[in-house]
């Protein structure tokens, strides 16, 4: 009689056990299939804007597409301000010997392992990235505003925007283009977009992400890695005041924090 008693109680609220570990299995198994999720990072010599494309293979396995832009500056890069700067005019400050702006568009595929789940609602996840992939170096000519001489007032000049040329007058422009008693300024960011040379290379990167959003369907994270961009030649960022020693590289390594925020569905 026991055993018929326990039988019935088993086949009346069977529908509720199953349909509460159903319940279980849809949020904590593979719900989500995609990813999206923008973010902005600073690395040792710059900064960027990213967009992280995901499939969603299993919580333990994703697969990241990576489009991201960068800004490097060389280690040896410093400012300096102009010494005809003042409040009464518009002279700015400019970074000496620099000829080259360098950014770099990358194309990443890379996975992700998932070594922490934070659980249903708190804690972190916490994960395992690494990929590699196309990147695309762009130098952009960095203009000077240069004095070339007096105007028709005694106490007045006349500036010109123009790049660095190697060698000296009337070939090149380095006696001036070197010379702070010359330089007023820094040109605006459009002198030279139209002037571009692409640098094509590749990246490799790794990095430890942590994800605290409070529901699975949504992404905040802070991404801590290191990445190596390698190029086919030196990118020639500044000029070789040392005839002898070549400050441009075609390795760039950096190590870099990350902060994205996104949505899953």
């Amino acid at each position: 009689m026991t055993y018929l008693r326990s039988l019935l109680i088993l086949v009346l609220f069977a529908p509720v056990f199953l349909a509460a570990q159903t319940s279980t299995l849809t949020y904590d198994d593979v719900v989500f299939k995609r990813e999206f999720s923008m973010g902005i990072q600073a690395h040792t010599n710059g900064l960027g804007i990213n967009a992280h494309f995901v499939k969603i293979h299993s919580i333990f396995k994703k697969t990241i597409f990576e489009i991201e832009l960068m800004d490097i500056k060389h280690p040896k890069e410093f400012r300096n301000q102009s010494i005809f700067s003042s409040s009464r005019n518009s002279a700015s400050g400019y970074v000496y010997g620099k000829q080259n702006n360098f950014y770099n568009l990358n194309f990443t595929l890379g996975k992700m392992r998932m070594l922490a789940d934070k659980g249903r609602k708190s804690g972190v996840d916490i994960g395992l990235y690494y990929g590699g992939g196309l990147s695309i170096g762009l130098a952009k000519p960095y203009y000077l505003e240069l004095i070339y001489g007096n105007g028709s007032s005694g106490n007045s000049f006349t500036t010109r925007d123009v790049k660095y040329q190697a060698g000296l007058e009337p070939e090149g422009n380095a006696n001036i283009f070197l010379n702070s008693d010359r330089i007023y300024g820094a040109s605006g960011f459009s002198f030279g977009l139209n002037e571009m040379k692409i640098y094509p290379g590749a990246k490799a990167k790794v990095a430890l992400v942590f994800d605290w959003a409070n529901y699975n369907e949504y992404v905040k994270a802070i991404e801590v890695g290191a990445m190596a961009n390698a190029y086919f030649s030196r990118v020639p960022i500044l000029v070789a005041l040392d005839e002898e020693i070549d400050y441009n590289k075609f390795l760039f390594v950096n190590l870099y924090v990350k902060f994205m925020f996104g949505k899953r569905w």
